[in-house]
């Protein structure tokens, strides 16, 4: 009986496991406890941190860093490093300064 359910476990998560996918932070941005800025930071994540998503709730993204679980905005995530290249230069129109403004 305990060996079904724990494959029953086991099979229910395999899916979630797989839809994790590698995206890049493109600035500095509060990994938090939950979704929103009303949840505690954890840590602050560095630009062109490797991330991987889990899941996407109102503008906030479930992810793991470095074997940490948490939250950041959106805003903050893509799922393309070329800004991590050297020499990058960001389009002129609308872009931020990379800092956090607190999410």
């Amino acid at each position: 009986m305990f060996r079904n359910l724990l494959i029953a476990a086991t099979l229910t998560l395999l899916p979630a496991a797989a839809s994790a996918s590698e995206a890049w932070t493109t600035g500095g941005v509060n990994f938090r406890s939950g979704p929103s800025t009303h949840y505690a930071v954890i840590t602050t994540l560095p630009r062109c941190a490797v991330i991987d998503t889990h899941e996407w709730q109102d503008g906030w993204v479930r992810a793991s860093w470095q074997g940490r679980y948490g939250w950041l905005s959106g805003r903050y995530v893509s799922d393309s490093n070329a800004h991590c290249n050297a020499g990058y230069r960001p389009a002129a129109s609308g872009g931020h300064s990379g800092y956090s403004r607190g999410y």
